[in-house]
C-alpha cells in the first residue's frame, strides 16, 4: 500500500460522502496519484494535513456546463453564484489547483467564468486577488491558450473594480463582509458594518495591478504595461502612507460613512489584526519590520493554542458577542492563516532571511496542521472547516449552525477556503517560479533527516525534490 492509498484509506473511512462532485472517494487515490505532488517527510502532522486537503480540494472540483470551477462550499449556498461558486477566495484556489499536474484542464474554465462579466457569476462580489493569483497560476503551469485575450478580460475586470470601489484620493473603499470578513473589529463599531479603507482590496488591486503590468510586458503590450506599473506604484505609495500607523498595516473606517474624511476613525475600531499582514503577501511595504511579525508568536496579541487570531487578543472587543456562524474578531479563520503565512514566507524570502523568520514559519505551519482535526465522540478525525475558537479548538461555526438546526447540513465540512499544500511546496520546499528557471529557497528544519516532493509539474516538466541529512537538497527534472 503506498502513501496515498494509506491516506486516503483513512479520510474515506470518517467520512460519509453527504455530497459528491467530479471526483467520488472511491477515485480519490487513482486521481490523486496521477495529479499532486508526492509528499514524504518526518512530520506526520504537516504530511497527513498536506494528503487531507488535497483530498479535500478534490472534492471541489465541479464538472459543469461551463467545463470545471472549484467551489468553496460543497453543499449549494444561497448567496453563491453561477454553479454554486464564491469568488473570495479564488486566489487560494488557484494558489493550490496550480500545482496539479493538469491545472489548466480544472482551472482555465474557471478562470474564463470569472473574467467573462457575467452577471451571475458575481466575479466582484467579495474582495480577492484574482489576477495576481492568476499570474502565479501561469508562472508556474504556463499560459493558457490566448493569453491576449485574457489581458483584455484582465483589465476590464479591474475597470470594474475601479468604478464601483475607487475613492478621489486613488484609494478603494470596502466593507468587512464584502472582504469575506464580518463582524470584525475594526469594520463595525457597533454590529452595524460600514465603509472603509482596509488593507484587503487596496492590497489586492494593487497585486493586480502588478499583475496585468507582469502580463503586458511578458506579451509585448508596453503601453498597457507602463499604464498598470504606475498605477501600481501609486497605489503601493498610498498604502504605505495610510494605512501603516503605529508600526502596523490598519483598516480605517471613519465615522462618517461618506468617507470624506476617510482616516478620522472612532478609536474603538483602530486594532492590530492579521490583514494586516496582507501587504507582505504581495511585497508593498518597501523596509524590513521585525517587531511586526514578532507579534505572531505573541500570546497577549496574536498568538493562540489552536492557530492566530484574527485580532489583537488585548483589544477590548477582542472576541465580542454576535448572533451570527462567521466572526472575525479574534476566532481563527484558515483563510486567514494561509494569507499570513503566505507573508511570513514572503518576509524571509524578500526581507529578512534571518533563521528566526524561517524556523517562525515552520512552527506556525506545524500548529496550522494541527489544527485540521475535530474531535467527536471521543474520538479525532481529519476535519477543516469555516471558524474555529482559538483557546478550545472547536469549530464554532459549525456549533453554531448545528445548535440553531440551520441547513444545509454539515455546511462548512471540507471548507475550500484556504491554502495548506502551496505553504509546504513554497515555503517548506521552497519552489519558486517567478523566473524562467524553476528555482528553490528551501526551509527544511535542521532535525530532518529526509524530505521529498516528487511529481512536481512546472511548466509541463516533471521534477523531483530531495533531501537526506548530510546531504544538499537536489532539483531533478524526472
Amino acid at each position: 500500500m503506498d502513501i496515498i492509498e494509506q491516506y486516503v484509506t483513512q479520510f474515506n473511512a470518517t467520512d460519509n460522502e453527504r455530497y459528491v462532485n467530479h471526483i467520488d472517494n472511491s477515485h480519490a487515490a487513482q486521481w490523486m496519484r496521477e495529479e499532486v505532488p508526492l509528499l514524504e517527510c518526518p512530520d506526520k502532522d504537516i504530511e497527513r494535513a498536506y494528503y487531507f486537503r488535497w483530498w479535500t480540494y478534490r472534492k471541489h472540483i465541479r464538472d459543469t456546463e461551463d467545463g470545471f470551477v472549484i467551489s468553496e462550499f460543497l453543499p449549494e449556498v444561497h448567496w453563491s453564484a453561477r454553479h454554486n461558486i464564491i469568488n473570495a477566495a479564488t486566489g487560494h484556489h488557484l494558489a493550490e489547483g496550480r500545482w496539479l499536474k493538469h491545472s489548466h484542464r480544472y482551472l482555465d474554465s474557471y478562470i474564463d467564468l470569472l473574467l467573462s462579466g457575467a452577471e451571475d457569476v458575481k466575479a466582484h462580489r467579495y474582495s480577492t486577488w484574482l489576477l495576481s493569483a492568476l499570474l502565479d497560476f501561469y508562472q508556474t503551469a504556463g499560459f493558457a491558450p490566448d493569453p491576449h485575450r485574457i489581458l483584455t478580460q484582465a483589465c476590464r475586470y479591474h475597470e470594474v473594480w475601479e468604478y464601483k470601489h475607487r475613492l478621489p484620493n486613488g484609494m478603494f473603499w470596502s466593507k468587512d463582509l464584502a472582504d469575506g470578513m464580518e463582524y470584525s473589529i475594526s469594520g463595525r463599531a457597533g454590529l452595524t458594518e460600514t465603509r472603509g479603507v482596509r488593507p484587503t482590496l487596496n492590497c489586492y488591486m494593487y497585486a493586480d495591478r502588478v499583475a496585468i503590468a507582469t502580463l503586458a510586458q511578458q506579451l509585448g503590450e508596453e503601453q498597457i504595461a507602463r499604464e498598470y506599473c504606475q498605477k501600481a506604484d501609486q497605489l503601493r505609495d498610498l498604502i504605505n502612507k495610510n494605512l501603516y500607523s503605529d508600526g502596523f498595516y490598519r483598516a480605517f473606517h471613519p465615522t462618517n460613512d461618506d468617507l470624506s474624511h476617510p482616516f478620522d476613525c472612532d478609536g474603538s475600531t483602530i486594532v492590530r489584526e492579521l490583514l494586516g499582514y496582507i501587504p507582505w503577501m504581495f511585497q508593498i511595504p518597501q523596509t524590513t519590520d521585525d517587531a511586526a511579525f514578532d507579534l505572531l508568536l505573541n500570546k497577549a496579541v496574536f498568538h493562540a493554542p489552536f492557530g492566530l487570531t484574527t485580532a489583537d487578543q488585548s483589544h477590548p472587543r477582542f472576541l465580542y458577542e454576535a448572533e451570527h456562524m462567521c466572526l472575525w474578531n479574534g476566532y481563527v479563520w484558515p483563510f486567514a492563516t494561509a494569507q499570513t503565512l503566505t507573508a511570513l514566507r514572503n518576509y524571509y524570502w524578500h526581507y529578512n532571511g534571518a533563521q528566526t523568520y524561517r524556523d517562525m514559519f515552520v512552527s506556525l505551519l506545524r500548529q496550522y496542521a494541527q489544527s485540521h482535526i475535530m474531535t467527536a465522540d471521543g474520538a479525532s478525525i481529519p476535519w477543516v472547516d469555516e471558524m474555529q475558537h482559538p483557546f478550545t479548538g472547536e469549530w464554532s461555526s459549525r456549533t453554531w449552525l448545528e445548535s440553531r438546526q440551520k441547513p444545509p447540513a454539515e455546511r462548512g465540512r471540507y471548507y475550500n477556503h484556504s491554502t495548506f499544500c502551496d505553504l509546504v511546496i513554497t515555503g517548506l520546499a521552497g519552489v519558486r517560479t517567478d523566473k524562467a528557471e524553476l528555482y528553490l529557497t528551501p526551509n527544511l528544519p535542521d532535525n530532518w533527516d529526509y524530505f521529498r516532493l516528487s511529481n512536481l509539474w512546472v511548466r509541463g516538466q516533471r521534477y523531483t525534490i530531495e533531501y537526506k541529512k548530510g546531504q544538499p537538497i537536489s532539483l531533478r527534472n524526472t
